[in-house]
This record gives C-alpha cells, structure tokens and sequence, in this order.
C-alpha cells in the first residue's frame, strides 16, 4: 500500500516529481552560493504519512444527514481526505503542510451529486453553524481555501464536471463549475468547426471554472479575450439565503449586475454550480506570433502602452519581462554569451537593461497579419530589435510547467513566491523600481518581474522571487518579508490584486485599499446571502 504523506497533498499538478535543471541550478549556486552538497539535502520534505491530531467535530447523526443526502461513497472523514481539503496552494499552505501542521481540517468532505443536494446541505448547515468551502482546483495562493472553521469541503470536481449545452448561434458555453479546464477546452475545440474559451491561467490544467469565476481570474490571453469577468453572462449560484439565477443576455440595464456580486466572491457568499461564457472561434493556424528585445523596461513600457492607445486592434498574449527576468531567461536558456547574444549587446541591448517582449494574436488571417504588422511598426520606434518567433513559441511550450518548480525550490530551502498588481501607466515603472528595491532589500533575493495582462489605461505587474529560507523561522520570515510587499505595493497606487484574488493573506489590507463603507456594504450584501456566516467564513475578511 502506499504511503498517503503531506507531499502527495502539497505536490503541484499531477504530483510529479520535478527535478532542477541545470541552469536553475547555476542560478541558484551563483545567487546564493550554494554548493553540490546544498542539493543533496532535503528540508522540511513532508514524506510523513498524514495523520491528523483533530478528529470530525460533528455529531454523528449530522454526519448520518449528509450521508442521506448524497449517498456513504460521497462522504469522507478519513485524516487523509480531510487533510487533503484543509488548504490552497499559498506559501505558507504548503509550509504547513510540510510541517503536518495542520489544526482546522474540515470535519467533512462531501462531493455533491447534484443542485438539489446542495440546496439541502446548506440548509442543515446553516441551522447547525456549520462552515462550508467550495471546493474546485485547490489553486488558490491567497489562503482562501484554508478551513480556520473546519466544518464542510464541498467539492464539486466529482461530479459537478459536465459541459451541458455549447450553442453556436450565440457563440456560448453552459458548463458546470467543477469542470477543469482542458477538458471544458478540448471540447470546445474539437465541437464541430472549433471553438475556445480563451481562458488559459497559469493553473489551467488543474483549476476549475467555479474557481475561474470565484476569485477573478485572468488568463495569458486576457488582452484579447479579457478577465474571466468579461466571459460570464450568466451563473447560478447556491447561497444558504437562496438560489441565485442570471440569464445569459448579452448586456441589460437591470439595476445592479447581479454577476458581478458573485465574481471574486472566493466562496464567501454560496456555491456557483452553473455558469454561461462567451466562446470565440478557434483558428490556431491563424494565430500570429512575435518577439522583440528592447534596450530599457521604460522604452518596453511605451510601446506597449502605444499599441494599446492606437486603436489598431489587440494582441492577445502580450507581455514584458524585465531586465532581471529577461537576463536570468538568457542564462538558463544557455542563450547567454552565444553568438548572437553577443550579435544583441554589440548592437545595444546590453545585459542588466534590455527586456523581451511577447506577442501573440488570434483572429481572422487578415487581422492577425495587420495587427502584427501595426505592432511592428510601433515597436520599432521605440528602439526594438525583432527577434522573430521561436522566443515566444518556446515560452508557450514550458507556460504550465514552471509551476512545477516551486517543489524542488523548497526542498532545498528556497523561498518563492508571487504576487500580482494591477496599475496605471503613470504610476507603472515607479511602482516597478519601488517594488523591486523592496524585493532587493533582502539578502540574496532574485527578483523577477514581468507585464502580463494589459489595458489602454494600465496593465499588470507581476512579482516573482526566489531567496534562501530562515530555516527555524519559515513562517514568520516569510509573513513580514511579505507584508513589505504589499505595503510597498499600496504605497505606490497599486492593487492589491489583479487576478489573484485576497483570500485570507490580503484581507487586512482591504478595508485601506476600498474604503470602511465599500467594506460595510460587501458585509451587508454577505449577511443577506449568509445570515449566519457559513460561507468559507474568514475569506474576504468577512464573517
């Protein structure tokens, strides 16, 4: 039998095995001066077999309701299937998990098999108290998945998959929100002439729709196709005050958009079971791709920003690495001092300034042609080289897979993690180098930051760093060095969010952010959907 340990619950994706590649490693030794031996050991590995200290709180004949409900091979209340519910993907999620600390499990996990059954569930848990988290993908990185109240895991991944009507005429899916998002994306392109959703996160071979929706998402392709909030028309939502029901109109004017309460909500208000997205015709044999290499982030910044103000049509992937993330891409690629590196510097696009940039367009064949065309054009006015498109179309075969790195990174002591942004274009690159001096101000930090979803007022930036662990002193090392992030982030009119959503870790920097009002009133509407804060409880920082 094998052995159920924290790391089969804590291991990205599909729980491989990853190993560091070589140019990972020379990164690491030549940033951190880290020998062979620092590779060879294993910190805070997590290959204990899980068992929990804190046993299912409920009361028997509470358990026998639900078992009623939706049937014994539904119900689980072995350590291991709770363990497995108790938390997201955030740093310090999977630092607990490493340390097989874990406190609030949920006392239940329940796979529902249909509406119905949630309707009934949530009655009983709102007459008994008991707190819920809708469950999906367990990506979340914002801690909005940790049960602080144990109570239910409602996973909807069992069961609530299903595409239940692709209609052509309106160009819409109809899907359940437990559905990952290849299968949701496979279908889609392979039904008749071809179609796409169009929503492709970092996470998408193992996130959800449900989830999609709950905490905002966007994709790599959100400058064409937009956010997930621009994709919704319509959804039903399970709240313990009732069911919730949009139609799938294509805009109204009637009253508030009732979509829109539920889309970030992260689970703190009911349980989405339905929803209905645009989708878009799929052509990739028209899809146009393009790399430059500019010689400064700023002279990046305004091309980007003018091909966005020109009203020439949009890219859909589109994104800026900085010169940090540019150069660390050059040395791992073994890109580095090679012939037509050395081509690139001779010309001016020296190491430690210049920056990449990717671009892909989706479409009809004309559009794509004249939107590259366009784009072209406006980058070679800012100083661009082009450097054709096997950089971009490389990038695109590995855009799942980095994930993968963050297990390996830990194992060896490694800190990382990322955050996301969204901010103006005047406050942009003043944002940018606050951040990163922030980031700097630590010893021994890689610090990489790139643009990668963006608008004709702003874009997004997007934090990423790598630096050696206190080890004794994991968790609160890591929660200052992050509180300083998102001060600086604050300090400089940036969001607290673009795309990530706030979960438990950025709650206390909400009511600063939005206001004590906008606060009050996201509370009010919780109390009239959730009279007895049952709903993921915490989340949002609202009870």
């Amino acid at each position: 039998m094998t052995l159920k340990t924290y790391r089969s619950i804590f291991k990205w994706g599909d729980k491989r095995e990853q190993k560091l590649d070589k140019g990972i490693i020379n990164l690491i030794k030549s940033r951190f001066a880290f020998t062979n031996e620092d590779f060879e050991k294993k910190y805070l590995y997590g290959d204990d077999e899980v068992k929990l200290d804190y046993k299912c709180k409920l009361d028997d004949k509470i358990v026998d309701k639900f078992i009623q409900i939706s049937g014994k091979e539904n119900i689980s209340k072995d350590d291991y299937s709770r363990a497995s519910h108790a938390f997201g993907k955030y740093y310090t999620d999977i630092l607990k998990l490493r340390k097989g600390e874990i406190i609030t499990p949920p006392d239940l996990v329940i796979y529902p098999r249909n509406d119905e059954e949630i309707v009934e569930i949530l009655i009983i848990c709102n007459e008994e108290k008991i707190a819920i988290t809708p469950f999906g993908g367990q990506s979340s990185v914002t801690r909005g998945m940790e049960t602080q109240k144990g109570g239910i895991s409602l996973n909807l991944t069992k069961h609530f998959d299903n595409i239940i009507q692709v209609n052509e005429i309106n160009s819409t899916v109809k899907v359940q929100s437990g559905i990952f998002g290849p299968k949701l994306e496979d279908h889609l392109n392979s039904f008749k002439e071809g179609y796409t959703c169009g929503h492709f996160p970092q996470s998408f071979e193992y996130s959800t729709v449900g989830g999609w929706i709950a905490a905002r998402g966007a994709g790599q392709a959100s400058t064409g196709y937009g956010k997930i909030e621009d994709m919704v028309l319509a959804m039903k939502v399970i709240t313990p005050g009732g069911v919730i029901e949009t139609k799938d109109y294509p805009a109204t004017a009637q009253a508030w958009d009732l979509n829109k309460i539920f889309i970030g909500s992260e689970g703190a208000l009911g349980v989405i079971t339905e929803a209905t997205l645009k989708i878009r015709k799929y052509r990739p044999d028209n899809t146009s791709y393009g790399s430059f290499i500019f010689k400064d982030f700023e002279s990046a910044v305004n091309a980007m920003r003018q091909i966005m103000q020109e009203g020439i049509g949009l890219p859909h992937l589109f994104r800026i690495s900085d010169p940090e993330e540019t150069d660390i891409a050059f040395k791992t690629s073994d890109f580095d001092n090679s012939l037509s590196d050395k081509f690139l510097k001779t010309i001016g696009y020296k190491e430690g300034n210049r920056c990449l940039m990717f671009v892909s367009i989706e479409g009809n064949k004309a559009y794509t042609k004249f939107v590259k065309s366009k784009i072209r054009k406006i980058a070679r006015k800012n100083s661009s080289f082009y450097l054709g498109v096997k950089p971009v179309t490389n990038w695109l075969k590995q855009r799942y897979s980095s994930a993968y790195l963050r297990d390996p990174l830990m194992d060896i002591g490694i800190m990382t993690d990322t955050l996301e942004t969204s901010v103006s274009w005047e406050n942009l690159v003043p944002l940018w180098q606050s951040v990163r001096k922030y980031l700097r101000s630590r010893k021994k930090t890689v610090a990489m930051v790139h643009i990668s979803h963006v608008y004709e007022n702003g874009a997004n930036l997007y934090f990423i760093f790598l630096s050696p662990m206190e080890k004794g002193n994991e968790m609160e090392d890591y929660v200052n060095y992050h509180k300083g992030i998102i001060d600086t982030i604050q300090a400089n009119n940036g969001s607290l969010s673009h795309h990530h959503g706030i979960g438990r870790a950025l709650s206390p920097w909400l009511r600063s952010e939005i206001g004590k009002e906008s606060l009050e009133l996201l509370q009010a509407i919780k109390k009239h959907l959730d009279p007895n804060g049952i709903m993921n409880p915490g989340c949002l920082g609202l009870y």
